[in-house]
């Protein structure tokens, strides 16, 4: 056997051995409209879409509000686990691993040195959501990222998150800039987000009528795609916590009934939110037990939306004792202090637990 034989030989079999993805840089988006993975190389992004060139057929372009996951062939392990961090609440393990990961990347692209950035930001908005004392870096960090990467799939949701700190900061001309740069997405559910952000300023403004017209408007506009579903249920919980507000709270509890039963059991920033208005309408009406049950549904099935979580056990802290039982009301205190001693219902709990 010639040594040219040998040498075709040697690259046939190290073609077959190895997959393609082995071969060439390969960026996989999963995509949320059909749970499908589509592979290339991210050769170009904006706002609203990138581009995966593949190695054979046309450019695949996916929409940035269609992506469920990106795969980065340059992010390494490190920042695979930080994306499972995050989506298990571990907020302070992924800043790690976000932090290595872009450490760690050799001549990265600018789309995912913009990905690092993002990444960073987001975790540090969710965080700020629940600790006050983090929302003045979070909001810088989320402005900052925006600012230099502002042709990237992460922008929209990027000013949705702040918009929402900036609210919680009651900074209202702050969240209106953000919402009018929401706003301007080209997809209807966004479109949605922005109108129900902007009823729930008013709301903490008190203009409470107008925030309930707001919230009507969404939900009776909202059409049938998931998206857009999970955005009435939205403006729904907006509408229940302006009852709320105004102590109608049996009409309250009729609109909650609704996106309890019928909106997406796994959602979790709406159910959250649902079963903790829940228990102030429980609580406005004097059915202390009840309430309590409600916000034992936030404690148990979503404790990683920290700011509902957050409320829940301040107010089972009370609710316990109310109903004698107050080793549960000890264990919901403790768990309050620990997983978030400087949320603001961790101060409203007092020094001395």
């Amino acid at each position: 056997m010639t040594r040219s034989l040998q040498y075709r030989i040697w690259i046939t079999v190290t073609v077959v051995a190895f997959p393609l993805s082995s071969l060439f840089a390969v960026d996989i988006i999963t995509k949320k409209s059909d749970g499908k993975r589509v592979n290339g190389n991210i050769s170009a992004m904006s706002k609203t879409e990138l581009t995966l060139k593949r190695n054979v057929g046309e450019p695949e372009i996916v929409s940035a509000n269609d992506i469920a996951a990106i795969e980065w062939e340059g992010g390494g392990g490190e920042l695979k686990l930080g994306y499972s961090d995050e989506n298990g609440g571990r907020y302070d393990a992924a800043t790690q691993r976000f932090l290595k990961a872009k450490a760690d990347a050799k001549s990265p692209s600018e789309f995912l040195r913009g990905e690092f950035d993002y990444m960073l930001a987001r975790v540090a908005g969710k965080q700020a959501l629940a600790d006050p004392e983090k929302r003045e870096q979070a909001i810088q960090k989320l402005v900052a990222a925006a600012k230099v990467y502002p042709d990237h799939v992460r922008f929209y949701e990027s000013v949705q998150i702040l918009s929402q700190i900036q609210l919680a900061s009651k900074d209202f001309t702050g969240a209106r800039q953000a919402i009018a740069q929401l706003s301007q997405a080209p997809w209807s559910d966004l479109k949605l987000a922005a109108q129900i952000a902007e009823a729930r300023v008013l709301v903490a403004e008190g203009k409470i009528d107008e925030a309930i017209t707001g919230f009507a408007a969404v939900a009776s506009s909202a059409g049938d795609s998931p998206a857009e579903t999970s955005r009435k249920y939205e403006a729904m919980l907006g509408h229940a916590r302006g009852l709320v507000l105004q102590s109608k709270f049996d009409e309250a509890l009729k609109l909650l009934e609704i996106v309890t039963e019928k909106g997406a059991a796994d959602d979790g920033p709406i159910q959250a939110e649902a079963y903790a208005l829940q228990g102030q309408a429980f609580q406005g009406l004097g059915r202390t037990k009840e309430a309590a049950l409600a916000y034992l549904h936030v404690d148990i099935l979503f404790p990683r939306e920290s700011a509902y979580h957050a409320e829940a056990l301040y107010q089972m802290s009370n609710l316990w004792k109310l109903v004698q039982h107050p080793d549960r009301s000890a264990e919901a205190a403790g768990k309050l202090v620990q997983l978030y001693p400087n949320s603001e219902w961790r101060k409203k709990l007092g020094g001395g637990e």
